[in-house]
């Protein structure tokens, strides 16, 4: 971060819930995630003394950080203290709270993240992560016509969102059948979306994604951190390929992606994507490797740009600011 950068608070926040997350996903960070928390809460609370008054966009962005913090603190108490599932792949059960917190240690923590939730529920209204959160809450609280309603709002803001189908399956809601993926933009924001993969083990991939206010600044940050270099060579071996078998409602897009992907979202149109292993090059004598920019977009703007700091969820993942503006 910048010194002076008047959204340095949002983004230390951002950062430190993309740490957390990466932790409790890999059901990890029992020690760590406490002190994460305790950071975010310090930030966020910078971030209000010094937004600009009238600044809805911060505004929204601060509401919906706040109720991640609080919704990982519920699912680091759910994982580690009480022992049970609590995840955006499959949520958490169904009065989790009642039936295995007996001691109640997780009943304080559910009832702000249900607070958070609502309180950030408009902040973004085409993205599901708040009511998906909110749906998570409420089950473990043991709501569970709440939950439905929550759920099914995030299904209403994304009729594909695998977490909140499973979970209306889960409380007895039939959902509907699911959707093909769509190929249109989501929300009302552009924005650049960077989808890479890397490796968490000597077997195993993780797939990272990160938004952008800009391509240009999407740019910056590719030709810093070098994305290509780690799936560099990999051409060979057979990548995924959604056309090669027929889709499935159970398929987990993102295994085995190890592609280096830009996604360019512009608010009511298709989107545009770049597969920028295929645009990596070697320079003469070997020199340093390098993307091929010359027909993305990379001085395009947008009328209404992500606003600094703001997470969404994308295609059942969840997409943290990878921006330093």
């Amino acid at each position: 971060m910048t010194a002076g950068n008047p959204n340095a608070p949002l983004l230390r926040a951002n950062n430190l819930l993309a740490t957390c997350e990466y932790y409790l996903r890999h059901f990890d960070g029992e020690r760590e995630v406490p002190g994460l928390l305790a950071d975010v809460g310090r930030c966020c609370d910078e971030a209000e003394e010094a937004a600009a008054s009238g600044d809805e966009e911060a505004a929204a962005t601060l509401a919906i950080l706040r109720s991640m913090a609080a919704t990982f603190a519920l699912r680091r108490a759910a994982l580690f203290t009480v022992a049970c599932d609590f995840d955006d792949e499959d949520g958490t059960l169904l009065d989790g709270l009642g039936t295995h917190d007996k001691a109640g240690v997780s009943g304080p923590l559910a009832t702000q993240a249900i607070q958070a939730a609502r309180a950030a529920l408009d902040a973004d209204p085409t993205d599901p992560l708040v009511p998906l959160y909110l749906g998570h809450a409420l089950t473990w609280a043991g709501d569970g016509d709440g939950a439905v309603a929550a759920y099914e709002e995030a299904m209403r803001r994304d009729p594909g969102d695998r977490c909140a189908r499973s979970n209306l399956r889960y409380l007895d809601a039939a959902p509907g059948r699911r959707p093909p993926p769509s190929e249109m933009s989501h929300g009302g924001h552009g924005f650049a979306l960077l989808r890479w993969g890397f490796w968490i083990s000597n077997n195993d991939w993780d797939t990272g994604f990160l938004l952008f206010s800009s391509v240009a600044e999407a740019r910056a940050h590719i030709d810093e951190k070098r994305y290509t270099d780690d799936v560099r060579g990999e051409s060979d071996e057979e990548e995924w390929d959604e056309g090669d078998e027929e889709w499935d409602e159970g398929e987990d897009e993102d295994e085995g992606a190890k592609q280096t992907l830009l996604q360019i979202h512009r608010p009511g149109q298709r989107i545009a994507e770049y597969d920028l292993n295929a645009r990596t090059q070697t320079g003469p004598g070997g020199q340093p490797l390098r993307i091929d920019w010359s027909d993305i977009p990379v001085d395009e703007r947008w009328e209404s740009s992500l606003p600094p700091g703001r997470p969404l969820r994308i295609d059942g993942r969840l997409c943290f600011y990878g921006g330093q503006k």
